[in-house]
């Protein structure tokens, strides 16, 4: 060892220094942390193996005068920390900045440099530390992305504890499309927003049936927190993680394409003027009557209406209240009879009225009168009172006297012996 004073208590001083120096070089070999030593003119005394793995570089090829460690864009944040070291060199900083690899790529790092001083209190170097941001920064952003396609969703998307229901987390339309806030959402289950798994023994039949297929896509309906109701379609699936499960369902609000489909089906099988059932539904109703009467031995009774001079109310006031004379005339009737009772629209200004489950013959005669007194006040249509006679035709099913078709056949000529009579009248068959 070099003797550089003659006082032993220095020289035993210095050597202290050196084993101290030895062993922080030999740390920071083995440290993970990426470490750079610099002279205060900025040239790289030592980088350590981390530092080297992080920017690509081996053995002593970092050295070399050729290599430009920091991003070509920040060689001005290392003059700006320069100055600040020269005007107070033992104060650490902390900033970001950018280094290059030697592949070329950008490395996001937070640096944190302090100078180490001399005997005298200079600036013998400086000490760096870089925290390698650029794996923070994707997995920043990676959240940043998966949060924004999250909450930006069409659809709502929830995690949910698959024992009991529990909501554990939701994004936000799942909540607002729910009518609840993130905190009152995540305080309850699936039972409390779908009734169909208020049976604990349903919801551990359902999470069975996800955890066996994976995933599964059901229609079902939600309540919201005033108590309406959304048909949804939900996209659910067993996931695991950290060891432990989960449902994720990604739930689709479906009332654009429930009202699509009930569109399709009125304009199927109702009449598109008064939305009474068409013959098709009536030839399927009558079908289920017709079983019925055999079985109980009872009567069925059918009403086959028309308005008298229909073509003259069009003719003399528009369509457009003729229309509405029909409309009111499917209401009136609507109005006579039972939920089991049957009355549609046949065409034009014809209308047919069935009366099921008929145990005497009294009984029809009171409906015929019943419907016929309906006729006896005038309709008002744009503030214009209009009177309008109907004629009935009756045929009564009895004791396999007759199939649908026939008996509806003879309540139309029925009430065409009814229309030789003056006002509204009723003809039996």
């Amino acid at each position: 060892m070099e003797v550089l004073y003659e006082s032993k208590g220095v020289v035993v001083m210095k050597e202290n220094d050196l084993l101290l120096e030895k062993s922080i070089y030999r740390l920071f070999e083995i440290t993970p942390v990426p470490i750079a030593l610099s002279f205060p003119d900025g040239k790289l005394e030592y980088v350590n193996p981390a530092l080297k793995r992080m920017l690509g570089y081996e053995d002593e090829e970092i050295y070399s005068s050729e290599v430009t460690i920091t991003h070509l864009d920040d060689i001005h944040v290392n003059e700006t920390i320069r100055k600040e070291l020269t005007q107070q060199p033992f104060v650490p900083i902390q900033v970001e900045k950018r280094y290059r690899h030697k592949q070329g790529h950008t490395i996001f790092v937070q640096l944190n440099i302090v100078a180490q001083a001399d005997s005298d209190n200079l600036v013998k170097r400086y000490v760096s530390q870089l925290i390698d941001l650029t794996t923070i920064k994707k997995s920043d952003a990676a959240e940043i992305l998966l949060n924004h396609l999250v909450n930006k969703s069409n659809d709502a998307i929830y995690v949910i504890e698959p024992e009991y229901g529990q909501i554990l987390n939701c994004n936000q339309l799942a909540h607002q499309r729910l009518g609840y806030n993130k905190d009152e959402l995540l305080k309850l289950s699936i039972s409390d927003i779908n009734s169909k798994f208020e049976i604990k023994g349903n919801w551990n039949e359902h999470c069975q049936l996800i955890k066996f297929e994976g995933n599964i896509v059901v229609e079902s309906t939600h309540t919201r927190k005033d108590g309406t109701k959304l048909p949804i379609e939900a996209s659910v699936s067993f996931i695991e993680y950290n060891q432990t499960g989960y449902l994720l369902a990604i739930v689709r609000d479906i009332s654009r394409r429930k009202q699509k489909e009930l569109e399709a089906l009125e304009l199927a099988n109702l009449d598109p003027l008064t939305k009474l059932p068409n013959r098709r539904v009536l030839e399927n109703k009558l079908v289920k009557l017709f079983k019925k009467a055999k079985l109980k031995n009872t009567l069925i009774a059918f009403f086959f209406i028309d308005l008298d001079h229909f073509k003259l109310i069009n003719d003399t006031h528009g369509h457009s209240v003729g229309d509405n004379i029909l409309l009111g005339t499917a209401n009136r009737l609507k109005h006579c009879i039972r939920e089991s009772d049957i009355v549609t629209r046949m065409g034009g200004d014809e209308f047919l009225v069935v009366i099921s489950g008929v145990e005497e013959c009294s009984s029809i005669k009171i409906m015929a009168d019943k419907l016929q007194e309906e006729f006896q006040s005038p309709f008002k249509v744009q503030k214009q009172l209009i009177q309008v006679k109907a004629s009935i035709g009756v045929s009564v099913y009895s004791n396999n006297n007759g199939d649908a078709h026939t008996l509806i056949q003879l309540a139309d000529e029925a009430m065409y012996e009814a229309k030789k009579e003056l006002g509204t009248s009723i003809y039996y068959i």
